[in-house]
């Protein structure tokens, strides 16, 4: 297992909205499946999206439905009892987060990502509560929960709102497995009590994980607020929980070629998890 580091000179590869990226880090992208960029955003412009994260997290935006749930629990667990809290979407609820600075620096890497049109397909703030070691993702491959189409391609950005070190349960990856010829078997993560989510439905719960295998390798992607971790859809990872006494803050957004994100609405799927479609017919 090994820790990854950055420098922290990002800052100097920012010009307005544009963050400049090299050809080493598009070709590690690519070969490794991630990357880690310093520097994403200044002071300033994460004092514009704390407040927003503090509102959804704290479960004050009304109608929400499925898309305020614990990731690391069933629908339906108390609020009080969360661990692992989730707000998918926040953008669609709130316009006043529509074309935020940190969709537009993400945007700009996006377009050097991907040669072809990437837009945002999805968003969600994600926060692990002190001292909550099961406020955990399980290690899975992004792509074994979506839609079948004809091209995966995705770069998921995460934005560390707070500091995202091993012990509050930073992104862990398995590099190169984005390379891998077929996906691995994704099965429905089983809670304590024995009960499982069912048959990918997403009826009781949205978590699946799969088996690891001897040869993967981990290593861990601590960055500091401010900071952004990169993953493409095919590469395992996953995050441990959080054994610190402060809160784990993350906001995450994912871009997608435009004709991807097209025939994924034309599905109904929208990433809410308030959806209704059919899993068997378009994941199989």
């Amino acid at each position: 297992m090994k820790r990854m580091t950055n420098d922290a000179s990002g800052l100097q590869r920012r010009s307005g909205a544009t963050y400049q990226i090299t050809a080493e880090e598009v070709q590690q992208y690519k070969d490794q499946g991630y990357l880690t960029l310093n520097g994403f955003l200044n002071e300033a412009e994460m004092a514009t999206l704390d407040p927003w994260f503090e509102h959804f997290v704290q479960g004050k935006e009304p109608g929400m439905g499925k898309d305020f749930c614990d990731m690391s629990q069933p629908y339906g667990t108390p609020f009080e009892e969360f661990r692992l809290v989730n707000a998918m979407l926040p953008s669609h609820y709130r316009s006043e987060l529509v074309d935020n600075i940190y969709f537009q620096v993400a945007q700009s890497v996006a377009d050097q990502l991907y040669e072809a049109t990437a837009v945002m397909d999805y968003e969600q703030f994600l926060a692990k509560r002190p001292q909550k070691e099961a406020a955990e993702f399980a290690m899975h491959q992004d792509l074994g929960y979506w839609p079948k189409t004809e091209n995966t391609w995705t770069a998921t950005f995460s934005l560390a709102l707070s500091d995202s070190e091993l012990q509050n349960g930073c992104l862990q990856v398995c590099p190169g497995t984005n390379k891998e010829s077929e996906l691995r078997n994704h099965v429905p993560k089983e809670f304590g009590d024995g009960h499982t989510e069912g048959d990918g439905n997403r009826d009781d719960s949205h978590t699946l994980v799969i088996e690891m295998l001897p040869g993967d390798e981990i290593v861990y992607l601590p960055v500091k607020r401010g900071s952004v971790t990169i993953h493409d859809e095919r590469i395992v990872h996953g995050s441990g929980g959080n054994t610190s006494d402060e809160w784990r803050k993350t906001y995450v957004m994912a871009f997608r070629d435009s004709e991807t994100v097209r025939q994924e609405r034309e599905m109904g799927f929208t990433h809410s998890h308030n959806d209704e479609v059919n899993w068997d017919e378009i994941i199989h």
